[in-house]
Order: structure tokens, then C-alpha cells, then sequence
């Protein structure tokens, strides 16, 4: 009978060293990218990048600044107009997510 105790304590143990070992070597989910609001002014407008005179930005700890920010969709906005955005940082900078003019 101790034989036996002794191969399935073994077993079970060798189990929970390949079990452990085994989530171990799981991929990590990928954190979501954080998506950063504001409010500010266009002041100037292309078909790819849209310039902003924004408030701050408390959650970047940005106090207010202007800054040019790229565009996924070209938009029907012009210089001058307030505008509500959100926005995130990839690669190659700070990207428009949305854009909507404040009335």
C-alpha cells in the first residue's frame, strides 16, 4: 500500500509541475489601448491630419497645447470649429478614433 501512495503522490505531483510549467508559457491577452478624450478647436485641416488647439488633458497629465493628430477617414470639419475627440497612441503617434464638431 505504501508503494502505491508513494507512485500516485509521484504522479500527481509530476501532473502539477507540467500543469504549472504549461501555463507558464500562455500568451498574455494584449492590453487594450487606452483611448484619450478632449475637447479643443481645429485650427487646421488635410485629408490626412487634423491640428487642434486642445484643453487638458488630465489622464496624460498634458496641460492645454496645439497638436496634430493623424486621421483614419477623411472629415466634412474646417478651421475654427470646436470640436469633442477621442483619440489613441500607436506607432506612429496620435491617431483620431472620433471626431465630432461641438454645436
Amino acid at each position: 500500500m505504501t508503494i502505491f501512495i508513494r507512485a500516485l503522490t509521484g504522479v500527481l505531483l509530476t501532473f502539477s509541475l507540467f500543469s504549472a510549467q504549461a501555463h507558464e508559457h500562455q500568451p498574455q491577452p494584449a492590453q487594450a489601448t487606452p483611448v484619450h478624450h478632449a475637447q479643443g478647436i481645429i485650427k487646421k485641416i488635410t485629408p490626412q491630419t487634423v491640428t487642434i488647439a486642445h484643453q487638458a488633458i488630465a489622464d496624460l497629465n498634458w496641460p492645454p497645447m496645439t497638436m496634430q493628430f493623424a486621421l483614419s477617414a477623411p472629415v466634412s470639419l474646417t478651421a475654427g470649429e470646436r470640436v469633442d475627440f477621442t483619440f489613441v497612441q500607436d506607432d506612429s503617434g496620435y491617431r483620431i478614433v472620433s471626431l465630432t464638431a461641438l454645436r
